[in-house]
């Protein structure tokens, strides 16, 4: 199906990935609408029961994505219509609250104006901001764009011999969860499961939706990785990580520089550099926010709308309801055939 809202996030190679982290309890409660036996919408949603907190998850956001040749008001009927089976698949399960986004480098996000589409149906806006940067221009124009500090760790590594690979995923896996553990005890914050990489490298890899560069100094050994996720249009950093050494090195700036240059020549035309927090009082985000900012773009919207749940929402309901709902609400949609149904 081909969508202005396409993600990764939103493909069922994905939700593989997230569903075999045991350590996060999900369940899955994706669904669809069909028009005859043609995809028109999917809503890709699981439950995280740690918190009870219903939406995409996996350190990335989606929300629902609805074929591109269905527009205008057709669209937002239907994105109603199937969030009113998100509030009733919420209340069947007793979530506490619902989370939706926009990627911002998505056709949806690069051409909606900075509107939040989930302000119409009932969801509170939380909107963020990412870093992105227009890929078009040539690379001189590019590396102009680079603060001077950026510019002289990238001159900086390269003379102290670092080289910039693209890494085969499922090859260098254990590589990379040691140099992610490594680097986030140093950091002082908890590891995330090896499942969760191991089904990046499984299931991303191989269509180029994960893409993996690594950073190796001069005796071919991984000091760094930065992993890029692809789709469409749209390239997003993803993960990152670096020993000591890499850090020191200004391994960092290299694989960023040359991730963008790779994204560009795989044609890609946006980046995201990923969420930034200009004003935040947290000192690690304020300094990520200063990292990301060093390759040049601008700050785009990144539309997020959330809904919480009052405990009185909270009523097991029976497993048809859902069905039934979004049966009564197709039946609404005029401007679209009759023939449209779901399947849950």
């Amino acid at each position: 199906m081909n969508s202005p809202d396409g993600w990764p996030f939103a493909l069922s190679s994905w939700r593989r990935v997230i569903l075999a982290v045991a350590e996060w309890k999900l369940e899955d409660h994706s669904f669809a609408m069909f028009d005859g036996s043609q995809i028109c919408a999917v809503v890709p949603m699981q439950i995280d029961r740690r918190n009870g907190t219903l939406g995409i998850t996996g350190w990335g956001g989606c929300g629902p994505v609805i074929a591109g040749h269905i527009t205008g008001r057709a669209r937002d009927t239907i994105r109603a219509a199937l969030m009113r089976v998100v509030d009733e698949t919420a209340a069947r399960l007793g979530a506490s609250a619902v989370r939706m986004s926009v990627p911002p480098v998505t056709a949806s996000a690069i051409n909606g104006r900075g509107v939040n589409p989930f302000s119409f149906c009932g969801l509170e806006d939380c909107s963020g901001t990412s870093q992105v940067i227009d890929l078009s221009p040539d690379e001189a124009t590019l590396w102009r764009g680079l603060s001077e500090t950026a510019r002289q760790t990238v001159r900086k590594a390269e003379k102290g011999g670092i080289t910039i690979v693209q890494a085969n995923w499922p090859e260098m896996l254990d590589c990379y969860y040691r140099i992610h553990q490594e680097n986030y005890l140093r950091t002082g914050v908890t590891p995330h499961p090896k499942s969760y990489f191991h089904g990046i490298a499984q299931e991303m890899a191989d269509a180029a939706y994960s893409v993996l560069w690594a950073a190796l100094d001069q005796n071919g050994d991984a000091i760094a990785f930065h992993n890029d996720m692809h789709f469409g249009a749209g390239a997003w950093y993803h993960t990152g990580c670096s020993t000591d050494a890499g850090l020191a090195a200004g391994a960092n700036y290299l694989l960023f520089w040359k991730s963008m240059l790779g994204a560009k020549a795989s044609g890609r035309r946006w980046y995201d550099c990923g969420e930034i927090f200009p004003s935040g009082p947290d000192k690690k985000l304020n300094g990520l926010t200063f990292f990301k900012t060093r390759f040049g773009g601008e700050s785009h919207r990144f539309v997020k709308a959330s809904k919480v749940y009052a405990l009185g929402d909270r009523k097991a309901a029976p497993d048809d309801r859902p069905r039934a709902l979004l049966a009564a609400c197709i039946s609404r949609l005029r401007q679209l055939p009759r023939s449209i149904r779901a399947r849950l």
